[in-house]
């Protein structure tokens, strides 16, 4: 039985809500750009912000899983061996990046492919099943073959910012244009054979299909990282803050909700001000776009392995 489907019905309309946000505010932006109207500096100061705040919240409770792990061993220094982990295990990512750009880049596309796949599936399943993992990983591999070939000028370029200096092999469009409809085919096969087998329903299979079907659009007609921070933000990030409400709170998701938010305020204040201050700092070797360009994403990788490795290792404790 899908996992979704025995969901309560304030959660399925509280995602239902975030879904049509979602469709919604990107259509807004979809005709804003089709008339010329969006301007890239604005633009990117919106990306930013709404990736520093509402796309990092979603991992703002990472203080509190890390509490439930490490207590145990250290019940007295508990909040000092996470946090010094925690950072050092950035630190380390940024050492790599600014050593080895190239390799640091291509383990992030990988690493965040399942993660992205995995937090934006995990809502629909509720057994698992060998397939999961490959389709977890070609969900999430959408978000990175959808704009190399729908926008591949503007993503080559921006990779190129990302690789401090160095160079990405660019391949031939009609191979990135393979690798994305080999990508798109695949999910489909394989969404359909998890209905087939029953572990979930047609309307998860529909919503499943509908939501790559408009990843696919924004970044078709949307600049590369405005289409990102639609996905990131409204899609990724709000699924997952709904599943954090539910473990809050599995009674009453708005409760948990709110919950969340009160937890999850403080490290996104100080997260959002170490960005500030590091954009700061950037902008006076780099122009503004740039800057918030490396921040954005050179960061999250920085923030993405630590989250992972702790929600593995949560995965292990709940």
């Amino acid at each position: 039985m899908s996992k979704f489907s025995t969901q309560n019905s304030p959660y399925k309309k509280i995602y239902m809500i975030q879904l049509f946000f979602y469709l919604f505010l990107s259509a807004c932006f979809i005709g804003l750009h089709h008339q010329n109207f969006l301007i890239e500096q604005q633009y990117l100061f919106f990306c930013f912000f709404i990736i520093a705040t509402v796309g990092i919240s979603h991992g703002s409770l990472d203080n509190h899983k890390g509490e439930l792990i490490f207590k145990k061993h250290f019940p007295r220094y508990w909040s000092f061996v996470f946090y010094v982990t925690y950072l050092l295990t950035s630190a380390f990512v940024l050492l790599v990046w600014i050593y080895s750009p190239l390799i640091s880049l291509c383990i992030f596309f990988l690493v965040a492919s399942f993660h992205f796949g995995y937090e934006d599936l995990e809502m629909f399943f509720s057994q698992n099943f060998i397939l999961e993992t490959p389709l977890y990983f070609l969900r999430g591999l959408i978000i990175i073959s959808a704009p190399l070939y729908l926008n591949n000028v503007e993503t080559v370029n921006f990779i190129n910012i990302l690789l401090l200096g160095e160079q990405w092999i660019n391949l031939e469009t009609a191979i990135y244009s393979y690798i994305f409809y080999f990508n798109l085919v695949l999910i489909f096969f394989l969404t359909l054979l998890f209905w087939i087998r029953k572990n979930i329903n047609l309307k998860d299979f529909f919503i499943i299909s509908f939501e790559v079907l408009s990843i696919v659009i924004i970044f078709k007609y949307l600049p590369l990282i405005l289409a990102f921070t639609m996905y990131f933000c409204f899609m990724h990030s709000t699924k997952h803050i709904l599943s954090l409400a539910v473990e809050l709170n599995d009674s009453n998701v708005y409760a948990g909700i709110k919950s969340f938010a009160k937890k999850a305020a403080p490290l996104t204040v100080i997260t959002f001000a170490m960005s500030l201050i590091m954009l700061f700092y950037l902008s006076k070797e780099f122009s503004v776009d740039k800057s918030i360009l490396k921040i954005i994403f050179i960061g999250l990788a920085a923030l993405t392995l630590p989250h992972i490795i702790l929600e593995y290792i949560y995965g292990k404790y709940k």
